[in-house]
């Protein structure tokens, strides 16, 4: 199929898909998900990495880019902790209007970014709105399988997770379909900077399965103890 043509359809096009993700697949996903959504133009994470040492930082912000943000949902008899999910990554922003969207391909930058953690925090918010910044800003992509060390540690304050590693939640299905294409759900969780090390070397499948033995599994526990490697 083809975007539509002219400017006006592809607009309203383009908010049917962002609506078609956020009101119908992510309640689906993620039970009764809040309405407030924590935008980066609320932030100064883009004007943050525009302003960085990276090469591949961009000089102009899209407009495309300041209402995206985070989007937060309770726990639910199903899944009892909370979730945090990028909301604008999968938004057809890529296209241009008559372009043709070819089967299979993804949506925007083609996946969301989620994390779990057991009580409310306010951390996973700063964290994803950061990251997505880093994504737009500085063309840098995540895929499954990847690590992302941070300064200092995750929540900012006393913990002993310093970095992500990501995965495929089997809780949930791996992707969903746009009419602007594939979404794929990349879950987050928060290591330790020896467990990390211990993915490099053994890969993530093992520090999941020794995390998932300790308790924690695909939940971001910040107080946790570091699990026997």
């Amino acid at each position: 199929m083809k975007a539509p043509e002219t400017d006006e359809a592809f607009v309203q096009w383009y908010e049917d898909c962002w609506a078609d993700r956020d009101e119908v697949e992510y309640p689906k996903l993620f039970g009764n998900i809040s309405e407030e959504v924590y935008t980066l133009d609320q932030t100064g994470a883009l004007e943050a990495w525009m302003d960085s040492d990276e090469p591949s930082a961009a000089k102009e912000l899209d407009p495309n880019w300041g209402p995206m943000g985070v989007r937060v949902a309770p726990p639910t008899p199903e899944y009892p902790y909370w979730t945090y999910v990028t909301s604008g990554l999968s938004n057809p922003f890529t296209l241009a209007p008559g372009e043709e969207v070819q089967e299979g391909a993804p949506s925007g930058l083609g996946y969301e970014m989620v994390i779990h953690t057991p009580e409310e925090e306010r951390w996973p918010v700063l964290r994803l709105v950061d990251m997505m910044a880093y994504n737009l800003v500085c063309a840098r992509l995540f895929a499954v399988g990847h690590r992302y060390p941070v300064e200092g540690t995750l929540t900012g304050g006393d913990s002993k997770l310093s970095g992500f590693v990501f995965v495929t939640d089997p809780s949930r299905p791996a992707h969903f379909q746009l009419e602007s294409g594939r979404v794929q759900l990349l879950t987050l969780v928060g290591v330790t900077k020896n467990e990390m090390a211990f993915s490099r070397s053994n890969g993530i499948d093992r520090l999941m399965a020794k995390l998932v033995a300790a308790g924690t599994g695909y939940i971001t526990h910040p107080g946790r103890e570091q699990v026997p490697l």
